[in-house]
C-alpha cells in the first residue's frame, strides 16, 4: 500500500509514465513492422493461440455461418473452431491437402460457391512443411464472397515480409517468442473497422469482434446495474498486463526491422537449401527417409521436416541434443489432423514396427550458420551408423 512518502508519487509517476510510453513505442513498431494503418490496430496478447481464441469467441457469427480452415491447421487454428461447432454455433468445412504442400485456388473458391462461409481462418506459413500460401490471392476470394479472413501468421511474420494491408487482411496473429522476443506477448492485429461493436448498431449489421475477457481496464465507467466499455483496443486488454515483455516486444521488433526481415528470408532460404541437399544426397535414396514438403528448399522458407520409417527410429532428436547440444523437434508440431488425414488415424501405432515413423523438424532462423548445419550432418551420421542394423 503506498503511503504519502514523496517517493510513492514518483514511483506512480515512473509507471504510468515512462511505461505507457514504451508500450506506444512498441504499438508503433509493430504496427511498422506489419505496416498497419495504426497503432491502434494492435491488441496484445498472450500468444497466437490466445490471439485466435479472441476472434473465434469475440465475433459475431449468425446461425448457420460456416468458417473455412485448410487441412494443414495448427491446433491453435482448429480446436478454437471445432468448439464452437461442437456447441452448434458454426459449420467447420476444409480445403484439401496433400504431403507436397499443394494448394487449390479454384477448389478453395468453389467452397464459397457451395457454402455460407462468414470467415476464413487459414494458416500464412505452415509449421509443418514451411510452405506459404498464397494469402494474397485466398483473402481477394474470400472479400468478393463477402468473407472476412484471419490468417495465423506465426510462423509468416518472423521470417518473411508481412503487410498486412497490401493483403487486405482481416486479423492477423502470431507471437513475439518466435521473433527474438520473451515468451508470454503476442499479437492480434484486427481492422479498426473489426474493432469492437459500435453503440446503437444491431450486432447482426455489421461485422465486428467483442472482447470475451473484461473487467479492470476494459471499461470507461460502471454502475451496479451497467457497464461501459471501452472503444477500440482498450477494451481487449483486461487487467495488468505483462508490461517488461510488451516492450521487451517493441525491441525486438525493431531488432528485426534494422537486420532486414528480407534479409533474413534469404539466409534461411540458404541455410535450408544447403542441409536439404545434403541430406538428400546422404539419405534420398534409401527409401527410409522423406522431406515432407516440396523438395525445392526455397519453397520451405526456414522449415526442413523429414521422416524416418524405420523400426524403433524414435529418440534421433533427443540424441543430437545428448551428443552435441543440436535441438530439432520431433512429434506432430500440433499438427495431429494433418498427419491423421496423411497417414491415416493409426499411424503413430503401427500395426508392426516396419511400419514406425517418426518425424523430425528442423527450423532456421537469422542466429544459425552452415557451420552448424555440418555439425548436424555430422552428429547424424554417427548416430544412424550406431543404428545401422536398424535403420538400413
Amino acid at each position: 500500500m503506498r503511503s504519502d512518502h514523496w517517493f510513492a508519487e514518483e514511483v506512480s509517476q515512473l509507471i504510468d509514465g515512462d511505461t505507457e510510453a514504451g508500450i506506444i513505442g512498441t504499438r508503433q513498431s509493430i504496427a511498422k513492422l506489419i505496416n498497419a494503418q495504426s497503432e491502434q490496430e494492435i491488441i496484445f496478447t498472450q500468444n497466437t493461440t490466445h490471439a485466435i481464441n479472441m476472434v473465434a469467441l469475440g465475433f459475431n457469427f449468425k446461425p448457420g455461418d460456416v468458417v473455412l480452415l485448410t487441412g494443414r491447421e495448427h491446433n491453435s487454428n482448429l480446436v478454437p473452431w471445432l468448439r464452437l461447432q461442437k456447441e452448434g454455433l458454426i459449420k467447420v468445412i476444409h480445403t484439401a491437402t496433400d504431403l507436397k504442400d499443394t494448394f487449390d485456388l479454384d477448389a478453395y473458391e468453389q467452397c464459397f460457391k457451395s457454402n455460407k462461409i462468414r470467415l476464413v481462418s487459414i494458416v500464412y506459413t505452415s509449421n509443418v512443411t514451411g510452405v506459404t500460401l498464397p494469402v494474397k490471392e485466398m483473402i481477394t476470394i474470400a472479400h468478393q464472397y463477402g468473407a472476412r479472413v484471419l490468417l495465423d501468421g506465426a510462423q509468416a511474420v518472423p521470417h518473411q515480409t508481412v503487410d498486412v494491408r497490401a493483403l487486405n487482411a482481416d486479423f492477423l496473429a502470431f507471437s513475439m517468442h518466435k521473433m527474438c522476443g520473451p515468451r508470454g506477448i503476442g499479437v492480434l492485429y484486427a481492422k479498426s473497422e473489426l474493432i469492437g461493436r459500435e453503440l446503437g448498431k444491431e450486432k447482426t449489421e455489421y461485422d465486428f469482434i467483442e472482447s470475451v475477457i473484461v473487467g479492470g481496464g476494459t471499461v470507461r465507467n460502471t454502475t451496479y446495474n451497467s457497464y461501459e466499455p471501452k472503444i477500440g483496443i482498450g477494451g481487449f486488454e483486461a487487467g495488468i498486463q505483462d508490461y517488461a515483455g510488451i516492450i521487451a516486444s517493441g525491441v525486438a521488433a525493431r531488432y528485426l526491422q534494422q537486420i532486414g526481415i528480407d534479409r533474413i528470408a534469404v539466409h534461411e532460404e540458404l541455410l535450408n537449401s544447403y542441409l536439404s541437399r545434403k541430406l538428400l544426397d546422404r539419405y534420398g535414396e534409401t527409401g527410409w527417409f522423406t522431406i515432407i514438403g516440396p523438395e525445392e528448399a526455397s519453397l520451405r522458407g526456414g522449415i526442413l521436416t523429414f521422416v524416418i520409417q524405420r523400426p524403433n527410429a524414435i529418440g534421433i532428436s533427443k540424441e543430437l541434443s545428448d551428443k552435441n547440444n543440436i535441438m530439432i523437434r520431433d512429434g506432430v508440431f500440433c499438427v495431429h489432423s494433418y498427419f491423421n488425414q496423411q497417414f491415416g488415424s493409426n499411424w503413430i501405432r503401427p500395426r508392426s514396427p516396419r511400419e514406425q515413423r517418426m518425424i523430425y523438424r528442423i527450423s532456421f532462423y537469422l542466429y544459425n550458420t552452415i557451420s552448424e548445419c555440418d555439425i548436424f550432418l555430422d552428429t547424424l551420421d554417427v548416430i544412424i551408423n550406431e543404428r545401422s542394423y536398424r535403420l538400413y
